[in-house]
């Protein structure tokens, strides 16, 4: 009887010794156990609200870009070789001819166009009228193109502030926290949270970057198109100066592209 005691004492130290070689092994598993957050989570989290507002303004920028694109496209945005055809038949005065060529197409142009040709048709037309309604014409579609352009040149501009606001908030954070521990800080501590404040400001600047390169090419293609509209209505109004010496009208130059 008094050696089931001592039997007892011995398998108790025995799992002591075991489940004391188990707990360090058991922590060192648990801080080596990859985190389950995606990348993206691990992203939102360490940049807070600001990152999640820049995310925010992205989606939205690529929305209005992509919106734009499509109508551009739609429109023949860029492209007016029809023009000089549409000349030709109004100096042989094939009015007629040249409204049925521009009426099927969606261009800004070719709106314009149609504006001038329709007052060159009709000799009694005042010319002011005219030039008035073309104008009137052309600032209407140069608005519809340039209809939400404000909003990609909005975030451009304020996704480096937001950045640098996320920035500030999470480094006035830092030295708090600094602060409370006092003496004791490390710099491991400190170096992490310098990075997660400066995570904002490099993700303001990769949404704004996008944002205004888009901007500047949606905006030049918005002014070429002026360009083109201005020299179409130029052409039609300016026939009735080579009618009689066409030998001598000048070549008409070469509209530039779209896209420069």
């Amino acid at each position: 009887m008094s050696e089931q005691p001592s039997i007892c004492r011995k398998l108790s130290v025995k799992a002591g010794l075991c489940v004391a070689m188990l707990l360090p092994l058991s922590a060192a598993s648990a801080a080596e156990a990859p985190s389950t957050m995606s990348p993206v989570e691990q992203l939102f989290d360490a940049g807070g609200p600001i990152i999640v507002i820049l995310a925010v303004l992205a989606v939205l920028a690529l929305a209005v870009a992509l919106v734009k694109f499509v109508q551009f496209y739609l429109l023949s945005v860029g492209r007016s070789n029809f023009v000089g055809d549409v000349v030709t038949a109004i100096r042989e005065g094939r009015h007629a001819d040249a409204l049925a060529d521009l009426e099927p197409r969606k261009s800004p142009v070719a709106r314009v166009m149609m504006a001038a040709v329709r007052g060159n048709a009709d000799p009694q037309m005042d010319d002011t009228i005219v030039r008035e309604e073309t104008t009137r014409i052309a600032q209407a579609q140069l608005d519809g193109l340039e209809r939400g352009l404000a909003v990609i040149s909005l975030i451009a501009t304020i996704a480096p502030l937001l950045g640098l606001l996320g920035t500030v908030l999470g480094m006035i954070e830092a030295f708090q926290q600094m602060e409370t521990v006092g003496d004791s800080i490390e710099p491991a501590v400190l170096a992490g949270g310098i990075w997660e404040a400066l995570l904002t400001t490099a993700a303001g600047l990769a949404v704004a970057i996008p944002a205004a390169v888009l901007f500047t090419w949606l905006q030049r293609s918005v002014d070429v198109e002026a360009q083109h509209m201005e020299d179409a209505a130029t052409q039609v109004f300016t026939i009735p100066l080579y009618e009689n010496e066409p030998e001598n009208r000048p070549q008409d130059a070469k509209m530039p592209s779209a896209v420069t």
